[in-house]
């Protein structure tokens, strides 16, 4: 009881001290709250994670590159611009000169045989990057297929015994199929690796598909394989289908500014 008369007769004198020390505090209570408020956020109107992407989109000094392109589409070149640290878009060419001799034969049938690809695009792109690494990247955009030709021709080879008769290659004539694709495509794929360099040089890959229109097609031979052309109708109804255009590519490339 004499404990608790004690406690009661110091409260007064305890609150009144403790008002004065709750006054003198205040202030720098105050004052450091605006001030780690200041610190934490510039513009009170965008909170935190985006006020710090604001300000870093506002120090952001825009990169420029030109990069070497070597792979499924064949060779060509960008110039990339880095608008935003995670948005920067490309736009460049792609060429496919391409010949293969005798990539098949016929258990049956001796021939020569040769392939040959030539296309040629114009593309404008634009990359996203997800993460703050940077290291995986969405791109999209689209492509012009200035030129996009792929011809096979098979020639017979030697001469050929039929009975008492010998025909020469000659008179057995040549079949040739060709595949002609033009226009827009749309492309959407994935790149990997940091979009530009630190400093000069770095190299990046990208994964992605093309999608083609359909294409017009040609199916003919001549002399004695003049009637394989009434295999036209099938064969343009076979190429109807191959829409995709897979890229597959490293790139290699420099910073100029």
């Amino acid at each position: 009881m004499k404990t608790i008369l004690t406690f009661l007769t110091l409260l007064p004198a305890i609150a009144s001290y403790a008002g004065q020390l709750s006054g003198q505090n205040a202030g720098l209570f105050n004052s450091d709250t605006a001030r780690i408020k200041k610190t934490q956020n510039t513009n009170p109107s965008i909170p935190g994670k985006r006020a710090a992407e604001s300000m870093a989109n506002a120090a952001f000094a825009a990169p420029v590159s030109v990069q070497i392109l070597i792979g499924s589409q064949g060779v060509g070149a960008d110039l990339k611009y880095g608008f935003l640290p995670k948005l920067s878009g490309r736009a460049g060419f792609g060429l496919v000169p391409v010949t293969v001799n005798n990539i098949f034969g016929f258990s049956s049938f001796s021939t020569d045989n040769q392939l040959s690809a030539k296309f040629t695009n114009v593309h404008l792109l634009a990359e996203y990057a997800p993460f703050n690494s940077g290291r995986f990247r969405i791109v999209g955009g689209a492509a012009y297929i200035v030129k996009g030709d792929a011809s096979l021709i098979v020639t017979p080879k030697g001469n050929y015994q039929f009975g008492n008769t010998t025909i020469t290659k000659d008179e057995i004539g040549v079949l040739n199929a060709e595949v002609s694709w033009k226009g827009m495509a749309p492309y959407l794929g994935a790149a990997l690796f940091k979009s530009f360099p630190n400093r000069l040089f770095n190299i990046n890959a990208d994964i992605g598909t093309y999608y083609l229109s359909s294409p017009g097609t040609s199916f003919t031979g001549t002399k004695m394989l003049s009637d394989n052309s009434s295999q036209q109708p099938q064969f343009n109804k076979n190429m109807q289908g191959y829409h995709w255009l897979p890229v597959l590519q490293l790139n290699f490339n420099f910073r100029i500014k």
